[in-house]
């Protein structure tokens, strides 16, 4: 049978099939070719030292060529249909001048536009040369290198799951925090509030907001991996509402904190915590804004905020927000409403560490005077509850309520107990707890004035 230029459809297929086989600096030759007597539509890929071949069979009989090199074409683009490829030597093969270019399109080929003209002139020349090659290959072919089989590509479920592998990648260092107290009468222990955090640093220190871990109550800390310690808070900046947890663990996965200079509205963020005591709960939106101004939210502290629209409800406080690569670039702090909620920046709770850590090292030989109470500022409407729940609380404006007395602490010796209320120490009104840790400052004897079921007393603590 004669051989004829195939249809320029078919010609792209074979720059499909040679793809793989690419090699900088080799000069190309793609051509296909059509034996109508055995029904063959072949693609040769010519480069200096060798070639590749394939060989595709019509599905049905073809009236004209034309009509078979269209359906092979069609064939071409279905990998399975390919009944083999071979490598075959090229030194008798002719040359068409197909030059590798990169900037040609996806698959980084570029004929010229006389390669045409040019290759029919080589038909008209070495047709029987080729054709001779091409039997010699039908003969051959079993003993040419093993078949070459395409690639394929992952299914869609694997390839676009790009928020699933950012949170695969970073889960493991987010944890639950629990804050723990009693009952101011029962004095059984209770979950008084929740939220979130992540580690930073494998020796068990975890970043997390402030107000979850204020007022130094007792915390409980859930890893990913379902292990409970009891954590020790560490450092605390209320102005910028962070705060650092300490665990007894080792090894443990870490995140990454990224400065957000070059951070932009609209990327793709992932916040991940236990929002309403749900633990492990992700939730992903775009970066609305880069800088919003804490005047703008009614926040005196003179800080920016990210505003995204990934949802942010009460627990996921001091988890983190991720971006793509897997790096916390804020800290999820408030939720404003649906689609309106905000996180500190990482380059503020990368400052945070830096100055807690230097604060941390001067104050390791520092002596520190302590009462060993766990208490609760009295406000006007926790008052007011107080009394409608039990017509013997006293009648007090204000004060500090101690919720927890701890064993063998100078509060413990001197006398004072759960369910007390300090309304003055060291002569002056309490107002609320500050007024306790102020008097605390400088180590002296102390007189406290409680009332004490009822009844007022004076103790004598030394913290």
């Amino acid at each position: 049978g004669s051989l004829h230029a195939a249809a320029p459809d078919l010609s792209i297929s074979c720059d499909q099939l040679a793809q793989p086989y690419h090699r900088t600096g080799d000069q190309w030759t793609v051509r296909a070719f059509q034996d109508a007597r055995a029904e063959l539509c072949y693609c040769a890929v010519v480069a200096p030292n060798w070639v590749l071949r394939a060989v595709l069979r019509c599905a049905h009989k073809a009236t004209t060529m034309p009509s078979m090199c269209r359906l092979s074409s069609l064939l071409c683009r279905r990998l399975p249909a390919v009944s083999s490829r071979t490598i075959v030597p090229a030194s008798s093969l002719f040359s068409c001048n197909l030059v590798h270019s990169g900037s040609s399109g996806p698959r980084g080929f570029q004929e010229q536009s006389s390669s045409s003209q040019h290759c029919l002139g080589h038909f008209a020349i070495g047709a029987g040369a080729l054709l001779s090659a091409y039997l010699f290959w039908r003969q051959r072919r079993t003993t040419w290198l093993p078949t070459v089989f395409a690639s394929t590509l992952p299914p869609p479920s694997t390839r676009f799951n790009f928020i699933a592998d950012a949170v695969e990648k970073t889960a493991p260092a987010v944890v639950y925090i629990e804050i723990l107290g009693r009952h101011p009468f029962t004095q059984q222990q209770i979950a008084v509030s929740n939220g979130s955090g992540f580690v930073v640093r494998s020796d068990g220190l975890i970043l997390t907001n402030a107000h979850v871990v204020a007022d130094g109550r007792l915390v409980t800390v859930k890893l990913h991996d379902g292990r409970q310690f009891t954590g020790k808070v560490e450092a605390v900046d209320r102005r910028s509402d962070l705060a650092t947890v300490r665990i007894a663990a080792k090894n443990l996965p870490t995140l990454v904190l990224s400065r957000t200079d070059q951070l932009r509205p609209g990327e793709w963020v992932v916040a991940m915590g236990s929002p309403l005591a749900l633990n492990n709960t992700i939730t992903a939106g775009v970066v609305s804004s880069v800088h919003r101004s804490s005047k703008e939210l009614g926040i005196h502290n003179e800080m920016d905020y990210i505003q995204t629209d990934a949802a942010i409800n009460f627990g996921n406080s001091g988890g983190p927000l991720i971006n793509l690569d897997g790096n916390v670039i804020g800290i999820n702090t408030m939720k404003v409403t649906a689609g309106i909620s905000f996180a500190i920046p990482a380059d503020y709770a990368l400052n945070f560490l830096q100055e807690a850590s230097k604060r941390s090292q001067e104050e390791a030989s520092a002596e520190r005077w302590y009462l060993g109470i766990t208490m609760l500022t009295l406000t006007p409407s926790l008052i007011m509850e107080l009394q409608q729940r039990d017509a013997m609380f006293p009648h007090v404006t204000s004060g500090v309520l101690v919720w927890k007395v701890m064993l063998g602490s100078p509060a413990n010796l001197a006398g004072l107990q759960p369910g007390d209320i300090i309304v003055k120490i060291g002569g002056q009104d309490v107002k609320s707890s500050q007024d306790i840790y102020k008097a605390l400052e400088v180590w002296r004897p102390l007189d406290i004035e409680v009332i004490h079921r009822g009844t007022k007393k004076s103790l004598k603590v030394q913290p």
